[in-house]
């Protein structure tokens, strides 16, 4: 038992020591607690850094920026007065619907004019290849007649020669029968003088010189007469050797007739130019829209009248995108492709998404009316700003974007 009661009383001068031994924890307690309390502050500032420099750094973000869109300006083709308006402002049109109608009464009588004129045209076209036709075969027939008339008159003339051939021959057969009568009335007459023959043979001598001189007198006329007609024969064998040179040269006289058949088709085509240049102007009385959007800023009123080119109404076509202006010093990382995120003041609760789609070619300074010339004057330095176009790819449901809208954009140049 003793010796189980000498150690509690052995413990009692401990308890100083037991004393000594609590009071070094609990400062340290204390010192672990505001490490803690440090080494909390500094991961929460630690994780706010890095949530910082995700939220801020690699992005490139402005409010110099806004909805844009292909706003055309839909002009009226021709001149005249406007009848009739067929749209009420910020109205929805589709494409070839009619906006606007012109009084058309001088537009259609210009189109009949010229319709009139092509029918004419057409007539005279018609009637030019007819006569190329019945030019072609009169060529072709007169030819063939003159050379059929040469052929003839050759044949004439040669006939003719041949005939003063004979004659010739007859005319010498019957002078040589002249001159023997000549000879036999001589001798008759000599023995009749002397006595030795009759009158009677003296008689017939004569009678056959008469006969013989007449004979040759009549084979003389007659080759005269054939000399002459050889003559003639011959001239109409030169006339009708002119005609066939005429009328030799068919291919260019059958070109003419052609030509002249081309020059009247020609004139149809001119009619028809003129016709469809009529009938075009009548169509230009109705201004139609040339896109599908919504038109605005209506100038027009009916009775007024406009000139070619003159603009009616503004049309909004429906793709929009964003055009932002960065300054330059924000460029340096910003490719195509990179995403977009932006909001719209018309929808401040609302987060709209993007890429940037193309960066402008040169900064906006240089696309104003007057560019600037740094080396005409003093220089001052200035930032100059490019325009960066971002496509819209997702919007939230309820929004719809309009041209000249303010927006805010957040560009992601990590990517």
């Amino acid at each position: 038992m003793t010796s189980t009661a000498s150690p509690d009383l052995e413990l009692t001068p401990s308890e100083p020591a037991a004393e000594l031994t609590v009071a070094p924890t609990t400062a340290g307690s204390k010192s672990f607690r505001r490490n803690a309390v440090v080494a909390s502050l500094a991961l929460v500032a630690a994780v706010g850094a890095g949530s910082w420099y995700r939220t801020t750094m690699g992005h490139e973000t402005t409010d110099d920026a806004q909805v844009d869109a292909e706003v055309v300006s839909v002009p009226a083709r021709t001149a005249g007065t406007i009848a009739h308006i067929r749209f009420v402002e910020n109205q929805t049109v589709h494409a070839g619907d009619v906006l606007a109608e012109l009084d058309d009464d001088q537009a259609k009588a210009r189109l009949a004019q010229a319709e009139a004129s092509l029918a004419s045209a057409e007539a005279a076209a018609n009637a030019a290849d007819a006569d190329a036709r019945v030019a072609e075969s009169n060529a072709n027939g007169n030819a063939a007649a003159a050379n059929a008339t040469l052929r003839a008159q050759a044949a004439q003339v040669t006939g003719a020669r041949d005939q003063i051939a004979e004659a010739t021959a007859t005319l010498a057969s019957v002078e040589a029968t002249f001159r023997q009568a000549q000879t036999d009335r001589a001798r008759d007459a000599s023995l009749f003088h002397d006595g030795a023959v009759p009158q009677s043979v003296l008689d017939q001598a004569d009678t056959s010189l008469a006969v013989a001189r007449s004979n040759a007198d009549a084979a003389r006329a007659r080759l005269n007469t054939l000399k002459s007609g050889v003559d003639q024969a011959s001239g109409r064998a030169d006339e009708a050797s002119a005609r066939v040179k005429q009328q030799s040269d068919v291919a260019s006289l059958v070109e003419q007739a052609r030509a002249r058949a081309l020059q009247a088709h020609a004139q149809v085509g001119t009619a028809k130019a003129t016709r469809d240049l009529a009938a075009l102007d009548l169509s230009y009385t109705r201004i139609v829209a040339p896109h599908d959007g919504v038109v605005s800023k209506k100038t027009i009123a009916e009775g007024q009248s406009v000139g070619v080119g003159q603009g009616i109404v503004q049309l909004v076509t429906p793709g929009v995108w964003i055009t932002a202006n960065f300054k330059e010093t924000q460029l340096a990382r910003m490719r195509v492709g990179v995403p977009v995120e932006f909001s719209v003041d018309a929808y401040p609760s609302k987060k709209f998404h993007g890429e940037v789609e193309s960066l402008s070619g040169a900064t906006g300074s240089r696309f104003t009316l007057l560019p600037p010339d740094n080396a005409s004057g003093n220089f001052t330095k200035i930032v100059q700003r490019l325009p960066v176009r971002i496509r819209v790819t997702d919007s939230p449901a309820g929004t719809e974007l309009r041209p000249g809208m303010s927006v805010d954009v957040n560009v992601d140049t990590r990517g």
